[in-house]
């Protein structure tokens, strides 16, 4: 594509260069075919669409405490059972790999790890809030909480998980985000955490310090801080890139993710929070999380040029009060869409027909893949040995007690 794009300036600015007469005109040309060419993605993103892409689900914690994804995954497994026929069917046999940050990862875990209809996942969200938005228990160390969580998932561990799974959490002992990652967990038991643990830090319910199987990988989760876990997930309040990096780097699940053009992406983001009046560290801690969400769907929807009509699909509130009623009120708001330099741009379709859309997609690349001999995706089973190495390794930072150790 560079060269080109070489060939392009040449063929344009050259003959010109005579006529122009003014270095002002001439550069404003040569920025304006730069612009077409490399920033805008003028050209098809290139991929093998036609062997099938990669499904991707990324679920926000959300200033709501989760209330809007919640909703979006009900509405979007009700789509999915009537346009499969298949009145079992799950999200999570829809996506290849789910991504979820505060409320989300926990959201995230129950769909892919103990396949909870999506209906019965938000009725827990809905129930539980002040715990899963790390505001409830008192007296310990995961007392109060802790009985939500093992309810849930029981003695399930990340490995377990049926799909790709990834939660990020914000590690205090190395003042650094940590992802717990089913790539890496399958391969070493150093990588491999308890489920109700991963998900109450994820949620911000401590400070915790969460275990590896075999003790030998330790953090220190932050603490929550108000809806969405504050703290916790204000760090990756967005989970979308880490899902698409990962995806794009692991040629062992996904050996024919090439770019952008090869997925095609749902992200779930949260109800806009009401004006506050009196400013307090949590809510702050909640704006920050508000931008650093917008930061990544903006980069990931430029990232994605003119497919993001299509592969890059997200869901997020348009400046409505967080609660349960109106996450419903937000489904049936217009979707926003991220515009570079722009801010948002207010799309003629609700968040509720693009759910619809998404759910359409799904199930025409399912019915494809039936059909299909060719993988797109294998999923490395639980049982698979360990390695010296992992090549689709997802984890940023590791506190462990001996780094002379090797997993």
């Amino acid at each position: 594509m560079a060269t080109a794009s070489l060939q392009l300036l040449d063929q344009k600015l050259l003959p010109s260069l005579a006529a122009l007469g003014g270095s002002d005109r001439l550069s404003q040309e040569i920025f304006s075919i730069l612009e077409s060419n490399f920033l805008f993605g003028a050209s098809p993103l290139e991929g093998s669409c036609s062997v099938g892409r990669v499904r991707v689900l990324s679920i926000d914690g959300g200033a709501d405490g989760g209330a809007l994804a919640a909703a979006a995954l009900a509405r979007l497994e009700r789509r999915l059972q009537e346009l499969s026929g298949d009145p079992d069917a799950r999200v999570a046999d829809f996506f290849d790999l789910a991504a979820g940050s505060g409320v989300g990862g926990f959201l995230a875990a129950a769909l892919f790890a103990c396949r909870m209809p999506a209906e019965a996942a938000r009725d827990v969200v809905a129930k539980n809030r002040k715990v899963l938005s790390g505001r409830g228990g008192r007296g310990g160390l995961f007392r109060r909480p802790e009985a939500v969580f093992r309810k849930v998932f029981g003695d399930l561990t990340v490995r377990d998980a049926a799909k790709p799974l990834l939660i990020p959490c914000y590690d205090m002992a190395s003042a650094a985000p940590f992802v717990f990652s089913r790539a890496d967990a399958v391969e070493a038991e150093a990588f491999d955490f308890p489920l109700w643990q991963v998900c109450a830090a994820a949620c911000g319910v401590g400070p915790a310090e969460v275990a590896s199987l075999d003790g030998r990988t330790r953090l220190r989760a932050a603490a929550g801080a108000g809806a969405g876990g504050g703290g916790a997930s204000a760090s990756v309040a967005n989970p979308t890139a880490v899902a698409v990096t990962h995806v794009l780097h692991n040629k062992r699940e996904f050996p024919l993710a090439a770019g952008a053009g090869d997925l095609v992406v749902l992200s779930l983001g949260g109800s806009a929070a009401a004006s506050l009046v009196r400013p307090s560290s949590s809510s702050l801690l909640r704006i920050a999380g508000a931008c650093q969400a917008d930061m990544v769907d903006q980069a990931v929807s430029m990232a994605f040029g003119e497919s993001r009509a299509s592969n890059y699909v997200r869901i997020q509130g348009n400046g409505i009060a967080p609660g349960g009623e109106t996450a419903e009120a937000a489904l049936a708001e217009r979707a926003v869409e991220s515009v570079l330099f722009r801010g948002r741009k207010v799309m003629a379709q609700t968040n509720g027909e693009r759910l619809d859309g998404v759910a359409e997609q799904l199930v025409r690349e399912h019915h494809r893949r039936l059909e299909s001999k060719a993988p797109v995706v294998l999923v490395k089973p639980s049982a698979t040995p360990r390695t010296s190495s992992s090549s689709a390794s997802t984890l940023i930072t590791v506190s462990t007690n001996s780094s002379s150790e090797s997993p």
